[in-house]
């Protein structure tokens, strides 16, 4: 067995699912070189407008205008994590997949809930193609520990927590998996394909595989991704989501100044609400469901109802996350299997078109190929996923680039054995 108990698996396991599951929240202590930042925390929306105004000016690098230096940052946080296993295996030597999410999501976006999880990734990799996975909410996002947003939320700290998780996993440390894992891929989308793709050069040793989807080395056009989401503080957009007022504060607040609201949505109890996050300033969200479309979706290739879900559902980014974004390697020193994934339309990385190469690539993703000059060519594929945005997991055929995705692991020897 990989789990301790059999009970707390059944407690824990996915109930729409064959797949089983623990929930977990995990300590890490981390240590990254970080950024140090000169630049006030934005207070209102509209200064948070002047911050992605100062981001994304054709011409400067707002990251090194600010930039004063750099910094160890340290510190024990707490990681909500799920690992999934399939629900029947007899595999004595089990692959096990790390999945980070990106922007706008938590990590959720690799299990998602909607039609009956119909666009589960977890459930294709676990229950068709037997893989384990470990997905996580990033550092400072969903129910992981929060922090400071402009100079202790940034990449490296998350790829720290990215390499401390998948230590665990390989040393048989991982809470409540009694299993070593010789085998480990990673998997990210966007954001989280960024920190994969630095994972796997800042420690090779530690990854077997690195699929890479909505992303590519073309960092052009996240600027138009950036202005397209109009940020907000995430406070402010959502206050019962990231602000401190509590449900029983909110309906006290509706009682005073909006009777008839209150009889309006008398049958939602809001003192049933989860506790807000209180998020300082410098988290910031898209600001509504139009900058949510933009940044992730191709129209009319997607279930309307999976766009509101989405919205609900968005989570924040921090001020340091976008200002190391693109703080990469040029040259990856990673070897082994890399798989590109990203939407023909996709917005950040491909500028809404990823075909139009002007002939010098069969597509922008497939550029990548020079950044892993160690990588056979046999071992580097790049997939355009036809009527996609940015958002892979959220349209109608996401479950085809699932099984792209690990039918190339599968292709690579990297499956369950």
């Amino acid at each position: 067995m990989y789990f301790s108990t059999l009970t707390v698996l059944a407690v824990l396991a996915a109930s729409s699912s064959a797949k089983q599951c623990i929930n977990a929240t995990v300590p890490v202590t981390l240590s990254a070189q970080q950024a140090v930042f000169n630049l006030a925390v934005p207070q209102t929306n509209l200064e948070a407008t002047d911050f992605i105004l100062n981001m994304t000016q054709q011409g400067r690098n707002f990251t090194d205008v600010v930039l004063t230096g750099y910094n160890t940052t340290t510190g024990t946080y707490n990681i909500s994590t799920q690992f999934c296993m399939p629900d029947n295996s007899n595999s004595t030597n089990p692959t096990v997949q790390v999945l980070t999410h990106g922007i706008g999501f938590d990590k959720t976006y690799w299990d998602l809930s909607f039609n009956n999880y119909n666009y589960s990734y977890i459930n294709v990799a676990t229950d068709q193609y037997k893989y384990c996975t470990l997905s996580f909410d990033r550092l400072g996002i969903g129910n992981s520990s929060h922090g400071e947003p402009l100079n202790e939320i940034q990449i490296f700290i998350e790829i720290a927590t990215t390499a401390q998780l998948t230590q665990m996993l390989r040393n048989g440390t991982f809470p409540g998996v009694n299993q070593t894992f010789n085998k480990v891929v990673h998997v990210g989308h966007s954001f989280g394909s960024a920190q994969t793709y630095a994972l796997a050069s800042m420690y090779p040793n530690l990854t077997d595989g690195i699929v890479l989807t909505g992303f590519s080395m073309n960092g052009s056009f996240v600027s138009s991704f950036a202005a397209g989401g109009n940020f907000q503080q995430a406070n402010r957009n959502q206050p019962l989501r990231f602000g401190n007022i509590t449900g029983i504060g909110a309906q006290n607040v509706l009682s005073m100044y909006a009777e008839p609201l209150v009889s309006y949505i008398s049958p939602i109890d809001l003192t049933s609400l989860p506790a807000p996050q209180a998020l300082p300033n410098g988290y910031l969200v898209t600001s509504d469901i139009e900058g949510n479309k933009l940044q992730f979706f191709k129209p009319h290739y997607y279930d309307p109802a999976i766009l509101e879900l989405a919205e609900r559902t968005k989570q924040p980014v921090t001020e340091g996350e976008l200002l190391t974004l693109a703080s990469l390697p040029m040259m990856n020193s990673f070897a082994g299997p890399v798989l590109l994934i990203a939407g023909d339309v996709d917005l950040p990385y491909c500028g809404g078109n990823c075909l139009a190469t002007g002939g010098v690539a069969a597509s922008i993703p497939a550029t990548v190929r020079m950044n892993f000059p160690s990588v056979a060519d046999s071992n580097f594929s790049a997939v355009i996923q036809p009527n996609t945005g940015h958002g892979l997991n959220l349209h109608y055929n996401a479950t085809g680039g699932y099984d792209v995705i690990n039918t190339f692991l599968n292709s690579k020897g990297l499956m369950s054995s």
